[in-house]
C-alpha cells in the first residue's frame, strides 16, 4: 500500500501545483505584443500591394508623360527636318560659262560635283591665265608696228624675249605682275573668282557678262597658243601669219 500512497500523493500534488503560483507567474508576459506584432504583419502584409500601388502609380503615369513627351519632340524635330530644304549640292554644270557650242565641257573631269572649292581655284586660274592670255595675244600683233623706244632693234615675235634688251622687259613685266596679284588683284575667298571689281561698269556681275568673258578668255587662251605654235613652225609674227597666204607658208 506504501506505493500505492505515493503515486497517490504525487498525483494530487502535480494537480495542485499552480494553486501555491504567485498570479502571474508561469504566464507568457509578451503574449499581447506577439499577438499584436502578429495582427499587424498580417495587416501590413495585406496593405503592402495597396501601397506598392499608390507609389508606383504615379511612377508609371510620369514614366508614360516623359514617353509622350519624347516622343512628340522626336515628331517635332522630324517636321522639322522635313520642312527644311536639303542644302543643295555644288553642281560645276550650273556655274557661268556653260555656253554653245561645248557647253560644259570638262573632258579630264577636274571639276568635280560637290568640290566648290576646288572649282574656285580653277575657275580662278581660268579667269586668271585667260586675261593674260588676252593681253598676250594683243601684244603679240601689236609689237609687229609698235617699238618702244630702245626696243628698235628687238624682233617682233616670241623671239624678242630672248633678245636683251626684250629679255629684261619680259622680267620687268613679270615682276609687275607678281607685285600686283599679290596687292591689288590678290584675290578674296569671299568673292567671285576673279572678281576684282567694275571700274568701267560694264555689268560684269551679270551672268550674261561673266559668260562672255570666259569665252573671250578661251578665245585668248587658244589664240595665243596658235601664234606661237605657228610661228615656231613658220618662223613669222603673228602679223606676218595674217596676211601671208596660206600656200606660201613653209615650215622652216
Amino acid at each position: 500500500m506504501p506505493k500505492a500512497s505515493l503515486l497517490i500523493a504525487g498525483a494530487a500534488g502535480v494537480a495542485l501545483a499552480p494553486a501555491f503560483l504567485a498570479p502571474g507567474a508561469g504566464v507568457p508576459v509578451r503574449a499581447p505584443a506577439r499577438a499584436e506584432e502578429a495582427t499587424r504583419s498580417v495587416r501590413d502584409s495585406t496593405n503592402a500591394p495597396f501601397r506598392m500601388a499608390n507609389v508606383a502609380l504615379p511612377a508609371l503615369g510620369l514614366l508614360a508623360a516623359g514617353r509622350r513627351a519624347a516622343r512628340s519632340g522626336t515628331a517635332r524635330a522630324a517636321e522639322a527636318a522635313a520642312a527644311e530644304p536639303e542644302p543643295e549640292v555644288f553642281d560645276p554644270r550650273k556655274e557661268p560659262g556653260v555656253t554653245l557650242p561645248l557647253m560644259y565641257f570638262d573632258p579630264l573631269g577636274f571639276a568635280k560635283e560637290g568640290d566648290r572649292e576646288g572649282f574656285y581655284q580653277l575657275r580662278a586660274a581660268e579667269l586668271k591665265h585667260g586675261r593674260v592670255a588676252m593681253i598676250a595675244s594683243v601684244g603679240c600683233v601689236m609689237q609687229h608696228n609698235i617699238k618702244f623706244p630702245g626696243f628698235e632693234d628687238v624682233p617682233a615675235g616670241i623671239k624678242a624675249a630672248i633678245t636683251p634688251p626684250g629679255t629684261y622687259g619680259l622680267l620687268a613685266i613679270i615682276a609687275l605682275a607678281g607685285a600686283l596679284e599679290l596687292t591689288i588683284f590678290k584675290q578674296d575667298p569671299e568673292m567671285d573668282p576673279g572678281d576684282f571689281g567694275d571700274p568701267a561698269g560694264f555689268g560684269q556681275y551679270y551672268t550674261e557678262w561673266k559668260d562672255r568673258e570666259l569665252n573671250n578668255c578661251r578665245m585668248g587662251m587658244v589664240s595665243f597658243l596658235g601664234i606661237v605654235v605657228a610661228e615656231l613652225a613658220t618662223g613669222k609674227d603673228g602679223v606676218e601669219q595674217i596676211w601671208t597666204p596660206l600656200g606660201n607658208l613653209a615650215a622652216e
